[in-house]
């Protein structure tokens, strides 16, 4: 008996060495936390109950000062870690019981004569109860969650997804917006065809996690960590983000953690409320907080490989149009509420909408696309079609917003504006409208940018909102989700669309096609994604095995901005400047309250001082944000494009090839990068062009000119040149 205790004791000293020296071990190396809505392939009734309750109801303050609720939004007692749902339908709260738990959805079985609760079986009412009740078909003509007709039928047949299904209107001691949220997924996994209960992953989920360990493991080797979880668990498949960053900090002694997302463009709602203050809060709940240092990857897009990627999951499109004829590009993003609701009180919804910096920083996203088609894709430069990117109203160039088709998808068109602001953000359908009613453009071709795989959004949801027409659930099973149709507007404004002619349409109509997200391009996307990853991790230090060698490094803020020079040596003034905060405090001070909303709204606000969204960025200062964090910049030299292979040099040019770092860095305000040329190398300054490397086509980008920066520049420095190019959407 003693032998097997001492054994047992043996064991435990032996695992407490382990582990200890483990942590230690783990303590100067990265870890990565890659995040993502997660999905299902399938339905998953957990998933859904799990994400709806995650993302939009969060977590209620329980005290004024409760500990780990730094990061919550709304007034005590109506304070919550999301909130994008009214308070009394989120909380049960004394006197508003109603708002709370006003009714119930049941799924009726007939040969039962019993209404059986969606959420909980054992909540059920014989159909003699039920008469006693107020009830309707949850499935009618209706597009929202309003008392009548709440979800719409199949608009490809007809046919309703959820024959069976009611609203009755009973409390039952279950909270309505859950039980509204579990019918609503059920009937879009029914329109798309996933009425197994089948839990895995997307296929392009997976890719992604196979690719990006392989990239980190060959240019980090053992000096990075990195793990996949989830907004929402997906049983036996997935787990949440803040539980997978809590064991890596909690087990595996990660001190350095890098949280990242997958979208294009960055907003708070996800980047901040979802990934990071979920993550914050379970490891401050923990006692954890003060171990690990945490840095966010917030978006994708905007970079050469982006950009690179999207042209070539758009040339197929293109290709089936009439080359001498005129196509629109209609691009088409997520979208987010402007302002918002009003967040006070119990009714209100208190999470900040008007705070977002998505609005400015996904038009640049679009921008920076916008030249790279105009370089390679336009006939005005050389390339095979006529492009049109913008619409005859609006305020401003070619560049500003309200010239731009560019559109919102995925809320209702109201949400973003009342109708008579000049400056209201306009939907896909607003902008289909415009084009074909009132310009009579023919050929458009429509640009999803947001999502990277065809999900429910993008196959579903956003054609819904925008009524544009379902691929068949043959096709979705086969993977087709793109769609070309034909559409025109009769004289008394109502919409004709003929499905099942391709492009082949008759005279009067437009030709549409609505491209697919990334899956057949998924490595393209996800060379771009590990390049962003990859600047993130060198935000710690660790810099990946390419030969790199750091010249001048520095600090930069966020309010201050700051300067980073070489003052030695062959790279001598080579110098990376980045503005300070045009905008100190906004859009963080920006409220509800000091927003503009147009006279004719219901709750007015037309003072000349009143917080109206962006239209164009003319100068550096119209943008609100510069740096978007602060961050140690790093000048120096690259010698290898990816590992093992040489950096490829650059025929006819002037200047070394320079590193600037982080990787992939980005900026909204122009930053100012200085480079030495040779100034025997060439003989008129028409002849100079900066450039920028593309790791996806392991070649050479030119640096386009930009909406608020300035074109380049050649200033004398020391008997040297320098080359100074000003642009938004600096990318170290």
């Amino acid at each position: 008996m003693i032998k097997i205790v001492k054994i047992i004791l043996l064991i435990a000293a032996l695992w407490l060495i382990t582990l200890f020296s483990f942590r230690v071990i783990n303590n100067e190396k990265v870890a990565v936390v890659v995040t993502d809505w997660g999905q299902p392939e399938g339905f998953s009734e957990s998933y859904y109950q799990g994400i709806a309750q995650r993302s939009r109801i969060g977590v209620q303050s329980l005290s004024k000062n409760q500990n780990c609720t730094e990061n919550f939004v709304g007034e005590y007692p109506y304070r919550s870690s999301m909130g994008s749902y009214p308070h009394v339908s989120s909380f049960l709260t004394e006197g508003f019981e109603e708002y709370y738990d006003n009714s119930g959805m049941y799924r009726f079985e007939a040969n039962k004569e019993l209404y059986i609760n969606v959420l909980d079986e054992t909540v059920t009412l014989t159909k003699q109860d039920a008469e006693q009740y107020e009830r309707i078909k949850v499935t009618g003509s209706g597009d929202g969650y309003g008392r009548r007709n709440i979800l719409t039928v199949d608009p490809r047949n007809g046919v309703d997804p959820l024959p069976n299904y009611y609203k009755i209107f009973a409390p039952n001691g279950i909270q309505d917006v859950r039980e509204q949220d579990v019918v609503f997924y059920r009937r879009i996994n029914k329109l798309l065809g996933a009425e197994k209960d089948t839990t895995g992953m997307h296929p392009m989920t997976d890719f992604m996690e196979n690719y990006l360990t392989e990239f980190m493991n060959a240019y980090f080797g053992n000096q990075v960590k990195i793990r996949f979880g989830m907004y929402e668990k997906n049983s036996g498949y997935s787990a949440r983000h803040d539980d997978v960053a809590w064991a890596m900090a909690r087990w595996g002694g990660f001190k350095n953690m890098l949280l990242t997302r997958e979208t294009t463009d960055h907003n708070f709602y996800a980047n901040h409320f979802m990934t990071r203050n979920k993550v914050s809060y379970k490891l401050c709940n923990s006692g954890l907080d003060n171990r690990v240092d945490l840095k966010q990857i917030r978006q994708v897009g905007r970079t050469p490989e982006y950009n690179l990627m999207l042209l070539r999951n758009m040339e197929r499109y293109l290709n089936d149009f009439p080359v001498n004829e005129e196509i629109s590009l209609l691009y088409a993003t997520y979208g987010l509420p402007w302002p918002g609701r009003d967040p006070q009180g119990p009714l209100g919804a208190p999470h900040p909408w008007i705070k977002e910096v998505y609005h400015e920083n996904a038009f640049n996203n679009y921008l920076s696309f916008k030249r790279y088609v105009e370089a390679y894709y336009d006939q005005k430069n050389g390339g095979r079609w006529n492009i049109n990117f913008n619409r005859s109203d609006g305020i401003g160039s070619k560049d500003s917003r309200t010239r731009s088709l560019y559109g919102y998808s995925r809320f209702p068109s109201s949400i973003f504006g009342h109708p008579e602001n000049e400056l209201r953000f306009e939907t896909i359908r607003d902008q289909l409208q415009q084009a074909i009613k009132n310009e009579g453009k023919k050929n458009i071709i429509i640009v999803p940018s947001h999502w990277y795989y065809n999900g429910q959004d993008t196959s579903l949801k956003i054609r819904e909102l925008n009524m544009l027409p379902l691929n068949t659930i043959e096709e979705m099973n086969q993977g087709i989700f793109d769609i070309s149709w034909c559409e025109k507007y009769e004289n008394d404004g109502s919409l004709t669309q003929l499905l099942d002619q391709g492009l082949n349409c008759p005279d009067g109509y437009s030709r549409i096609t609505l491209m697919e997200t990334f899956d057949e391009v998924r490595e393209d996307f996800n060379m771009g994604y590990a390049q962003r990853i990859r600047g993130g991790i060198e935000q710690f230090g660790l810099l990946p095995d390419l030969g790199i060698e750091v010249l001048a490094n520095g600090p930069v803020s966020y309010l201050n901005g700051g300067v980073i020079e070489i003052i030695n040596g062959k790279l001598k003034g080579a110098k990376l400047s980045v503005r300070k905060d045009p905008h100190p405090g906004a859009p963080e001070s920006y409220t509800y309250e000091s927003s503009y909303r147009h006279e004719n709204s219901r709750n007015p606000n037309t003072e000349a001082n009143a917080i109206r969204p962006f239209n164009e960025f003319k100068t550096y200062d119209d943008h609100l944000v510069s740096a978007w964090f602060d961050f140690n910049a790093m000048i120096g030299t690259q010698k290898m494009s990816r590992p093992k292979k040489i950096m490829p040099k650059l025929p006819n040019a002037i200047s070394d090839s320079i590193y600037f770092g982080p990787y992939r860095t980005l900026f909204n305000s122009p930053a100012t990068i200085t480079i030495p040329i040779a100034i025997n190398e060439f003989s008129s300054s028409n002849q100079i062009q900066a450039y920028i490397f593309n790791d996806l086509s392991q070649s050479f980008d030119p640096i386009f000119s930009t909406p608020g920066g300035k074109i380049l520049q050649l200033i004398l420095i020391r008997k040297l040149q320098a080359l100074i190019h000003k642009f938004w959407e600096f990318l170290l």
